[in-house]
């Protein structure tokens, strides 16, 4: 009988003990015993819903929200990559899809703004657009500045690509008769012969060249490098390349050309802890970009010096890091 009241006692005890810890708890460890891991919610300005460039957010996305812990971000549908400069620039997005275009024309407001943009970052590239201009194999064109007077066909008027293709041909010189038309319908064109070429800033290799090249015999057209120097000159956003031989099966050498780059900008208020690791996490894991955006092949971390827009401070740290040289002309500073 008296071991079993003992027994009770030591009981009683040690839930009192226990219940005192419990209450105690919070006032001697009040961060650890309140505080939870803060949730991090970005906002990501993406393009039209079934680009590229809005699929290739979304990827990041769900790359970044399954290596970095508490990190969510909201992709949204926007009516382009140029639509999201405005709303970076008022601080209503954190991310955005973007390009060394959009960056040259909203630092020096054109087209899309009538004021100058400057509080937007770049942070990584995420694929080249080539400059890819293509005629008849029997064309006497073998050039661009062949291409003087000639029907060409562009994207539809005013967009993107048609007005670079025409700030390219007037940084060379030459005045081509442009013809104006979705890329269905000028690849049409191309196939009836009513027209002499076409020139097309888009990722390679491109659908609409290899659907003409189904039909009739066609070359690409190369640059001189003098060119690509004058088109760089007039247009930094424009970096000399090449076309690698064989990315179309008719086509068995480099062709020289110029390319602008398709890019992820971010907030400059974003902190550089954050963005260092938002770059960090891609660069770490690109072989799973890769498999699942093939485009997102065209670039590496070293691309960052093509840039146009200064580079957040947080991206730089993380490039420099691995060994890339970045200007200090080229990183953000705060006005």
């Amino acid at each position: 009988m008296e071991m079993r009241k003992r027994g009770r006692r030591w009981i009683y005890l040690f839930s009192v003990v226990l219940i005192a810890f419990w209450v105690a708890l919070p006032f001697v460890c009040p961060n650890e015993a309140i505080a939870a891991p803060e949730k991090i919610r970005l906002s990501m300005g993406g393009a039209s819903t079934g680009t590229w460039i809005y699929m290739y957010c979304a990827l990041l996305s769900e790359t970044w929200k399954r290596y970095i812990p508490n990190l969510d971000i909201t992709v949204l549908a926007t009516a382009g990559t140029t639509a999201n400069y405005i709303p970076m620039n008022k601080g209503e997005l954190d991310l955005a899809g973007a390009s060394t275009s959009g960056d040259f024309y909203a630092l020096n407001g054109k087209y899309f703004t009538k004021e100058k943009l400057t509080d937007f970052c770049s942070m990584m590239p995420a694929t080249k657009g080539f400059n890819q201009a293509f005629t008849y194999l029997e064309s006497p064109i073998n050039s661009w500045k062949d291409m003087e007077g000639k029907r060409i066909c562009l994207g539809a008027r005013a967009s993107p690509t048609s007005v670079i293709q025409q700030e390219i041909c007037e940084a060379l010189g030459i005045k081509p008769k442009f013809v104006f038309s979705t890329p269905q319908e000028a690849t049409e064109m191309v196939k009836d012969r009513r027209v002499d070429g076409m020139i097309y800033g888009v990722g390679a290799p491109w659908s609409g060249i290899m659907d003409v090249a189904t039909a009739v015999k066609i070359k690409l057209i190369p640059m001189t490098p003098e060119e690509q120097k004058k088109v760089n000159k007039a247009y930094p956003y424009q970096v000399p390349d090449v076309i690698p031989a064989k990315t179309y099966n008719f086509q068995t050498e480099d062709i020289p050309t110029c390319q602008g780059i398709q890019t992820i900008n971010v907030r400059p208020g974003l902190s550089d802890d954050l963005v260092y690791r938002l770059v960090k996490v891609i660069w770490e894991h690109y072989d799973e970009v890769v498999k699942a955006s093939p485009p997102a092949k065209w670039v590496k971390a070293a691309d960052i010096v093509h840039m146009v827009a200064p580079i957040h401070p947080g991206a730089v740290k993380y490039y420099r890091e691995i060994g890339i040289q970045i200007p200090d002309r080229l990183v953000w500073k705060k006005k």
